[in-house]
Parts: structure tokens; sequence; C-alpha cells
């Protein structure tokens, strides 16, 4: 029997948001099919609470541990606004994801509040102009550091204060009960001007396919690298 994510949640007596997590993180294997989650009934049985991902950090927790981990990465360097407890936390979550046997588990868990996430689906002819906006910060599949780059839908960050802005300007439109959404839009607070590469690591890992998985942990391991 083939279950959707609220029936998961009805069947391990969760909240949507943490079925939803749960499949996207692959601790539930799922297959996406007309732009739904679709989990096996085996697998959710399979499934037990606890294990290592820990609870999600808030948005703002959340963006602190991307900044932090792109000045490690970049300038090799702590903020100095970090008082030394948060950056005693900070140095110290940081540490476990790159020392974890499954970093995107982790990681999707870590990050699963960094924004609120909407699909749509517009004429793939507006695509490339959307593309352009410079409201946007293209990420995930749409970001250079996947390798990925696929014409056939957007990915990308927009801040609350403009979301609104530009889903009236590009007439966008949720995508249909069946219909596969070619538009991702995440919207947070504050989105900065470049996107840290662990985010589209984190927007790569949601994802169920082999090849973005496997384009996320390159960009952690070049992370790691650095």
């Amino acid at each position: 029997m083939a279950l959707s994510v609220p029936e998961l949640a009805k069947r391990l007596h969760v909240n949507e948001s943490r079925a939803r997590l749960l499949v996207r993180s692959g601790r539930i294997p799922a297959q996406m099919v007309g732009g739904q989650w679709i989990i096996d009934e085996a697998d959710a049985a399979k499934y037990r609470a606890g294990g290592p991902s820990g609870r999600p950090l808030s948005e703002r927790s959340a963006w602190q541990l991307l900044k932090h981990a792109r000045n490690h990465a970049v300038h090799k360097a702590d903020d100095p606004d970090l008082s030394p407890v948060e950056r005693h936390r900070l140095n110290q979550r940081l540490q476990r994801l790159q020392e974890s046997p499954d970093p995107l588990t982790l990681l999707n868990a870590l990050l699963a509040k960094r924004a609120e996430k909407q699909e749509f689906y517009s004429n793939p002819a507006d695509l490339s102009e959307l593309r352009e906006d410079p409201r946007l910060r293209l990420s995930g599949v749409s970001h250079p550091d996947s390798g990925l780059l696929s014409g056939s839908e957007l990915e990308a960050y927009v801040s609350r204060k403009d979301f609104n802005g530009l889903v009236r300007d590009w007439f966008l439109v949720n995508a249909a009960i069946g219909q596969r959404a070619n538009i991702v839009l995440h919207i947070a607070d504050d989105v900065p001007e470049e996107l840290p590469r662990l985010l589209v690591a984190a927007d790569l890992a949601e994802r169920p396919g082999v090849r973005e998985r496997n384009a996320a942990l390159d960009i952690i391991r070049s992370i790691r690298a650095d």
C-alpha cells in the first residue's frame, strides 16, 4: 500500500512537517510521483524514532551556522561579532557535521527550518527570464556549484519582503494536484547576496535523485577540503 505524506504523519503520530522532513532526509525511503511524495507502507513500518539527527535549528540559528561554515571555508576565521558561547556551539555543530558518517541526513535535520518552501508552476518558456530576476538567489539544481543546472526547473531563495511582489509580477501559481512543480522558492528573512555553499548542498540533499545527493556530497567534501 502506498502512503502520502499526510497519511504517513498519521501513521507515525507526528505532524506533516516532521513526516515530510523524514522523507526528504532519506530516513524513510520515498519516491516523487506527480509532484508528491509516495511512501511504501513497508518502509514506513520499518522507521523507528530517534537517531543521530537531533532537533532542527531555528531559522536564525540555521543561517548563523551556514554563515559560520562559509567564514571558515572562505576567510579561515570566525565572525568577530560572535560571543564565545555562540562560537563554541557553532564549531561543535560544524565538527559534528564534518565527522558524521551520514552528513546529508544530519544536514537536512539541522537546517529543516532554514526557510519556508513553496512550489509553483510557470510556463517553461518564462524560466530563463525569471532566473535573471535580481530578487532571486539561485540554489539547489539551479546553482552553478551543483554541476546540474537544470533548464526545466528553477530553485532559488527570495526574501520575505520580496516574495509577494515576485509571485505577483511573474503570475506564479501553485502547482495543481498531479502537476509537477517546476519552480521551488525558499523564503527567508535575511537572504545574502551570495548563498553559502553548504546551503546549496542542503537543497540538493532534500531531493530524492542520486545525482542531486551525490552533488550535495561533493560540495560538503569540497568544504572539508578547503
